[in-house]
């Protein structure tokens, strides 16, 4: 890993302590934030020790050049976190970027794994998403980086849109609505290459934590091909395809999405 990185951006996030000592730790994607996950919380409360992070350069955390926001650097952020929380293992839930994130958590800190999901996540060379790509260098008013982009991001990514009410949406779109938003959702999008997924792909059969990959039936961006795939290359994976779900399954099903995720963490707890 790069010795070079900052080690002090300053990382939003929240932690919601259980009765278990069991930290569960919850990674977003791009463009959203940690309220990603305000669906899902409710369901671990009082079992579960809980910690959601807004990755660098997203939400309310600092924004930073985008050669300090790749993936491998979001994963040393975050274990810098862990260690400040005093944090030794965890449970790792990653969404999109944040599947990524989780693989190379698992590859590079196995020691601080206790066991990994992968939410309709980026792998291997799947990614960044052409859309994802456009606001690096927009040619057209559609491919401006704004929370209007964001917004049908959102949208066409889900397969029930009409989650997305009010205060979902400002919360997930709020962080980026400044006067520096379009700048930096822009050095997001710059940060990300397939590389850092796909450089890992060697040491994914190394991996021996519990893993769960979850992919929504209907995910349009990154479909279930991928998580059979990744499944195929890390041993003993569990792969569950969730029906009536898009890339957003905890929006769109968070119901399901808690139930195999608490399944996952009893199996993995009991490891």
């Amino acid at each position: 890993m790069d010795d070079t990185v900052k080690q002090d951006y300053k990382m939003n996030y929240s932690f919601y302590p259980g009765q278990s000592e069991e930290v569960v730790v919850f990674i977003h994607g791009i463009p959203t934030n940690h309220h990603l996950w305000d669906p899902i919380i409710p369901y671990l409360e009082g079992k579960y020790s809980v910690l959601t992070v807004d990755l660098i350069g997203y939400g309310y955390s600092e924004r930073a050049p985008y050669p300090d926001l790749t993936l491998p650097k979001q994963a040393e952020y975050i274990i810098n976190l862990l260690d400040e929380l005093r944090i030794p293992k965890a449970h790792f839930v990653g969404h999109d970027l944040g599947g990524g994130i989780v693989q190379i958590l698992s590859v590079f800190y196995p020691q601080r794994v206790k066991s990994m999901v992968v939410a309709d996540g980026v792998c291997f060379a799947n990614w960044p998403l052409p859309k994802v790509v456009s606001i690096r260098y927009p040619t057209a008013e559609e491919f401006q980086p704004s929370p209007l982009f964001i917004e049908r991001m959102l949208r066409e990514g889900l397969y029930y849109p009409q989650v997305l009410k009010p205060k979902v949406l400002t919360d997930l779109l709020l962080p980026f609505s400044g006067p520096n938003g379009p700048r930096d959702l822009q050095q997001a999008s710059l940060a990300l290459n397939h590389h850092q997924t796909e450089d890992i792909v060697p040491y994914l059969p190394n991996i021996t934590c519990p893993t769960t990959l979850l992919w929504g039936q209907h995910d349009r961006y990154l479909p279930p091909y991928w998580g059979l795939l990744l499944h195929q290359h890390v041993p003993n994976s569990k792969f569950k395809i969730l029906p009536n779900s898009g890339h957003y399954s905890m929006l769109d099903n968070p119901s399901l999405f808690a139930k195999e995720l608490l399944i996952h963490l009893e199996s993995a707890t009991n490891y």
